[in-house]
């Protein structure tokens, strides 16, 4: 086994449930899959994060579920390198830019 040091352990990463994507929403709410189309959170989240110059030190990252659902919403949970990490249900095109900012606030140092 070998210890590594990250580029997220500065900042942190953000978790994006994949399952509410590929599963949940198009299963339970196909009027709310309609609308986001081929819209997918994580992917949106890594090109801002890489345009603003803040990934390497903030990843954002598929994950299974996390056993927080919310009919038509994406689970997100904002986990920093130190500290206590943020889990919320959210709209992902709605809320996308309060949840951008809100990372950068909480995980980005600006380098």
């Amino acid at each position: 086994m070998q210890k590594v040091s990250p580029k997220w352990a500065r900042g942190g990463l953000v978790l994006v449930c994949g399952r509410c994507f590929k599963e949940r929403i198009p299963e339970e709410d196909p009027e709310v899959a309609e609308r986001i189309g081929d819209f997918h959170l994580r992917n949106w989240l890594k090109e801002r994060l890489k345009q603003d110059g803040y990934w390497g030190e903030i990843r954002a990252i598929s994950t299974s579920c996390m056993d927080v659902c919310a009919r038509g919403r994406v689970t997100v949970c904002i986990e920093p390198a130190a500290g206590e990490g943020t889990v919320m249900v959210l709209d992902p095109l709605g809320d996308r830019e309060e949840l951008y900012r809100t990372i950068v606030a909480r995980l980005g140092s600006g380098e």
